[in-house]
């Protein structure tokens, strides 16, 4: 098994990267080997400067970066030779099993769908992020692959992510919910109506409308809504949980309060443990024919193995196989309107 890693992408490329991959190889279960891909006396450089080699890592020299600010398609037509586009082409040759980038997020969407192709039956793929609560966790998809979403793609996000669900939890059959601002059915857009109209015709375990406070409880498994309202609510999430511990940190730190601090300073460091979003890696781009993973921009070396070990499991399972073998079922008694094929903006 190869791995992909665009070591010219993220917030700390190539450093972070190269520690992240690094740690996955003195990991004692991780099994595959992976690819470095980007400019490669710098890559060299940084291994040498910490003394690291491994027959399990190779580099695969790219010359050009795609910037967070460069255009996605016009960057993979003029940037040929970038870490990201030649990272995602030895996946599609098959010399790779999966690829991770935390580079330019649209970039890595467009070029895994530009070059790998998509699943038969999802028109735009999903990224889906599992939310941590007391019980488990609910998949919340799509958190920023398409901001602008038509009804039936938000169909085909509950099919795929109920397949994630099931396969990744165990669970016989998820409970899938659509994002909106009420329980009641009257509630919702024109494109979030659409929506549960189709949800409810399909054999999911549909289960209505979810709240935002839905996310982090056990009232359902998946919660469906479009990229951007996904993308804002996993941001607004990682944000609240660094401010909040970090507001309970600083008041826990004042004299009068040390002892009641070392007594709950176990549970703390539990919970940020558990809501520390470089634990979670990648999130797999899903309705791609193939392992693309998507990391913070952010991400330590902690996320980079963390994503290593993802798409490990990913390649193992052979997730993608399925969810190409199960969707076409899933579609089969579902008739789309010509509304369902529209992005519906009132």
């Amino acid at each position: 098994m190869k791995i992909v890693v665009d070591s010219m992408g993220g917030d700390n490329a190539p450093f972070i990267n190269i520690d992240g991959v690094i740690e996955y190889l003195n990991d004692p279960s991780s099994i595959g080997e992976v690819i470095l891909v980007g400019q490669e006396d710098l890559i060299r450089q940084e291994l040498q400067s910490r003394s690291f080699d491994s027959p399990r890592l190779h580099i695969q020299h790219a010359s050009q970066v795609v910037g967070m600010n460069d255009s996605p398609t016009r960057s993979f037509k003029e940037k040929k030779d970038s870490s990201l586009r030649v990272g995602i082409e030895l996946v599609k040759s098959k010399e790779a099993e999966a690829f991770i980038s935390a580079g330019n997020t649209g970039a890595v969407m467009a070029y895994s769908l530009l070059s790998l192709g998509r699943i038969p039956g999802v028109d735009r793929p999903a990224v889906g992020a599992f939310m941590p609560h007391e019980e488990g966790a609910t998949l919340l998809l799509d958190v920023g692959a398409v901001a602008e979403a038509k009804p039936k793609n938000l169909l085909q996000f509950g099919i795929m992510g109920s397949i994630v669900h099931r396969y990744v939890t165990q669970t016989k059959s998820p409970r899938v919910a659509l994002m909106s601002i009420g329980e009641e059915a009257e509630k919702g857009t024109p494109l979030v109506k659409e929506a549960k109209r189709l949800l409810e015709e399909s054999h999911l375990n549909f289960k209505g409308y979810a709240e935002g406070r839905d996310i982090f409880n056990n009232k359902f498994d998946v919660i469906v809504t479009d990229g951007f309202t996904g993308n804002v609510s996993l941001k607004l999430a990682e944000s609240t949980f660094k401010t909040l511990f970090s507001m309970i940190k600083s008041r826990l730190d004042r004299p009068s309060r040390l002892i009641g601090a070392r007594l709950i300073k176990p549970v703390l460091t539990e919970l940020v443990e558990i809501f520390d979003p470089n634990n979670y890696g990648g999130s797999p781009l899903l309705g791609i024919k193939g392992v693309s993973l998507i990391a913070h921009g952010s991400s330590n070396a902690k996320a980079i193995k963390a994503a290593l070990m993802e798409a490990q499991n990913l390649v193992k399972s052979n997730l993608i196989q399925v969810i190409e073998q199960e969707i076409t079922t899933s579609l089969s008694n579902i008739t789309y309107t010509d509304m369902d094929e529209e992005i519906i903006h009132h």
